[in-house]
C-alpha cells in the first residue's frame, strides 16, 4: 500500500471510526432506518419517529412562539378580571392557566437545552425530581383545562352588557370570546396533531421501506 493511500485511510478513520455508525445514520433518513431496525413494532417505530422530529430546532422555535398564548391569557384575564360576574372563574381560569402555561413552556425549553449537554453531568436524582414536577404540572394543567371547559361552555353566549333586571348576569364579550376560542382551539390543535402524527407515521414507514430497499 502506498504512502498516499495510507494517509487517505488515516483521514477516513478520523472522520468515520470503524466501530462507529456509518455516515448515513447522521442523516434524517439514516435515523429513520435505524429506528425501524431497532423498534419493537409499528407503534414503537411511530413513537421514535415522532420523537426524532420533535427533537429538531423547529420544535424549539414553535415552543418559544407558544409562549405568546399564555402571556395573552394572563393579560386578558387581568384586564377583564371584574367584567364577568356571570362566571367570575373565567378570568381566573385565564390568569392561572396562562401563568402555569408559561411555567410549563419554560421547563420544556430548559429540558431541551439540558439534553444537548453531556448526559453524564446530569444527576439521576435531579432528573427524577424534574420528571415528578413535570408530571404534577401536567396533571394540574389537565384538570384546570377541564374546569375551564365547565366554566366557559356552561355560560355559552352570555349577555354582553348588564341587563336592567339582573345587573350581574353578563360577561364582557371580548373576554368570553377569547376564553371560548382558547379552549376550542386547543381541541382543534389536538385533533390536528393526532392527524399529523398518523400522516407522519405513514410517511416514515414508506421512507424507511424505500431506504431499506435500496440496501
Amino acid at each position: 500500500m502506498s504512502e498516499k493511500s495510507s494517509q487517505i485511510h488515516e483521514e477516513e478513520d478520523k472522520i468515520w471510526p470503524e466501530d462507529g455508525p456509518p455516515p448515513s445514520y447522521d442523516s434524517l433518513f439514516g435515523q429513520i432506518k435505524e429506528a425501524k431496525e431497532t423498534s419493537d413494532g409499528s407503534f414503537d417505530f411511530c413513537k421514535r419517529v415522532v420523537q426524532l422530529f420533535a427533537g429538531t430546532i423547529g420544535c424549539t422555535i414553535a415552543l418559544s412562539l407558544l409562549m405568546a398564548l399564555p402571556i395573552a391569557m394572563v393579560i386578558m384575564g387581568a384586564k377583564y378580571k371584574d367584567d364577568c360576574p356571570v362566571e367570575p372563574f373565567i378570568p381566573i381560569y385565564l390568569i392561572v392557566g396562562g401563568s402555569f402555561g408559561m411555567l410549563k413552556t419554560i421547563i420544556v425549553l430548559c429540558q431541551r437545552a439540558r439534553t444537548h449537554e453531556d448526559d453524564a453531568d446530569i444527576d439521576e436524582d435531579q432528573s427524577m425530581s424534574t420528571k415528578f414536577i413535570d408530571g404534577v404540572l401536567n396533571l394540574f394543567l389537565f384538570t384546570w383545562f377541564i374546569a375551564g371547559n365547565i366554566w366557559v361552555y356552561s355560560k355559552y353566549k352570555p349577555n354582553p352588557s348588564p341587563p336592567p333586571s339582573d345587573p350581574l348576569n353578563y360577561c364582557n364579550p371580548t373576554l368570553y370570546l377569547f376564553a371560548f376560542w382558547v379552549i376550542t382551539a386547543s381541541y382543534i390543535l389536538m385533533g390536528s396533531i393526532c392527524f399529523c402524527i398518523c400522516c407522519l407515521g405513514v410517511c416514515a414507514s414508506c421512507t424507511a421501506f424505500f431506504v431499506t430497499a435500496k440496501d
